[in-house]
């Protein structure tokens, strides 16, 4: 359907192509439409502020996966083998200061960055947040060294036009352009990185390869972070994803600042109020907010009256739309700040006031219930009542009862009727054992855990994101 009309074109202008190109010789180059040399001096101004990454290290050799659970058969060995892949990375300050995604470095031993001009530098890491996905790595300082200029992402406007450099397939600065396509995408049914979303969506082409690249608006200006793709081919699909710059530059300046990013906690689990869970509860159409599904005992929403089921409307006075923006806000306050939470409880509105704390202290405190409050699941032993239920011979181990909705296991789609043989290669019979073994595995910032998966049967390996 394609050849027909080309053909056709081909045929129509055959007889004064000979004109055409006399006149083009002789008057010379087109000049360049207005809309063409903005994206023509974007490209121009910010190439220079782009870097290449490269990066090598040892990671665990994993077997062929199997199904949408993404699980893959034990039994074997999985050895830790030499890696190395590519990325880019954005220039933010002159003293050698590069922020890039956390997935690019986060395995890895050695870094190096190659800059426009040629020239090589060897790369450390300062600081990786895989609840963001975004690292930042440092360079010695280099004379000439052009740092990148940073755009609000917030007055981004779905349509705007923007430009994407990086390295796609290794193919070094390459720009490409296109529109915002949607903004404050979230909840992407499990594509990774899982934790904090808050994306721009844009169809500029982005590769494997553009991650820890910029996203730039139409004056230069970095407005995101390259930082995945949607697609089932690995290839660019037309559906794009970027971190947008105001949570890059709050990020970045904590880690450049303190080698960590230190971040608010309620200590609770929520959700979306859908439209169909407001039928349920028969709310009036309309009603708005983030629905509580745990509260941590002793925490800052425990200790302000909150309980289970209530709706979070508002914080300080600013309209919760969605639960997105409840995290935004309680993960941008700092330890120690009081905040006033606008509630609806059974059809009444209340204000409940809570002292904001710290996410790695409560998270240690919660380690007394790790599988509820940091893994994001219940649990209970195995007996044979269960087994015959689900059809299983063996009677060990522990049996999913609940996953919360937005933690960790639900991000990993971690099932209700799941059963967790072991974590890594270390057995547990029993809830007992779960929990001992869960404590020590819940320093590292992925648990993987050995389950048969309810829906298929099959037993295989989870890897969990916690952090």
């Amino acid at each position: 359907m394609v050849l027909a009309p080309l053909l056709a074109a081909m045929v129509a202008v055959s007889a004064p192509v000979q004109v055409a190109w006399a006149q083009s010789e002789s008057s010379g180059a087109r000049p360049a439409s207005a809309f063409a040399e903005m994206i023509a001096t974007v490209a121009e101004s910010a190439r220079p502020s782009v870097v290449h990454i490269e990066i090598s290290g040892m990671m665990m050799q994993q077997a062929p996966k199997i199904g949408p659970f993404g699980m893959f058969q034990p039994g074997s060995e999985n050895p830790m083998v030499p890696f190395s892949a590519l990325g880019s990375g954005i220039l933010i300050d002159p003293a050698g200061y590069i922020i890039t995604n956390n997935h690019i470095v986060e395995n890895a031993d050695t870094v190096y960055v190659q800059f426009f001009d040629g020239s090589e530098q060897a790369a450390r890491i300062v600081g990786k947040d895989s609840f963001t996905d975004l690292a930042v790595i440092k360079v010695d300082r280099v004379e000439g060294m052009q740092a990148a200029r940073f755009g609000d992402s917030e007055s981004l406007r779905v349509g705007d036009w923007v430009v994407a450099i990086g390295s796609p397939s290794g193919l070094d600065w390459t720009v490409t352009a296109g529109i915002v396509s949607a903004k404050h995408r979230s909840n992407l049914e499990g594509w990774p990185p899982a934790g904090f979303e808050d994306f721009i969506q844009t169809d500029a082409p982005i590769n494997p390869g553009n991650s820890g690249g910029p996203l730039l608006d139409l004056d230069g200006r970095v407005v995101g972070i390259n930082s995945m793709i949607y697609s089932y081919s690995q290839g660019s699909e037309g559906i794009g994803f970027a971190i947008p710059s105001a949570l890059v530059k709050s990020i970045a300046a904590s880690i450049i600042d303190s080698g960590k990013v230190v971040r608010g906690d309620l200590g609770i689990y929520f959700k979306d109020l859908t439209m169909s869970t407001a039928r349920d509860l028969k709310l009036p159409a309309g009603t708005h907010g983030a629905l509580v599904s745990e509260v941590l005992p002793e925490g800052p929403a425990a200790l302000a009256g909150m309980k289970a089921g209530d709706i979070i409307q508002a914080v300080d006075e600013f309209v919760v739309p969605s639960s997105l923006m409840l995290q935004k806000a309680v993960s941008a306050a700092k330890p120690g700040q009081a905040m006033s939470l606008d509630v609806l409880r059974q059809g009444g509105s209340l204000r409940l006031e809570a002292r904001i704390e710290d996410q790695a202290v409560l998270l240690a405190r919660a380690a007394e219930r790790p599988s509820l409050f940091i893994l994001g699941i219940k649990v209970e032993n195995l007996d044979a009542t269960t087994a015959t239920r689900l059809g299983i011979e063996r009677v060990s181990g522990v049996v999913v009862t609940d996953v919360l909705e937005g933690s960790p296991a639900n991000n990993a789609h971690l099932d209700v009727d799941d059963v967790i043989l072991g974590i890594g290669n270390v057995e547990v019979t029993d809830t007992e054992e779960f929990v001992s073994h869960l404590n020590e595995a819940l320093k590292a910032p992925t648990l993987v855990l050995l389950l048969r998966d309810n829906s298929t049967g099959r037993t295989g390996f989870l890897s969990v994101k916690i952090r």
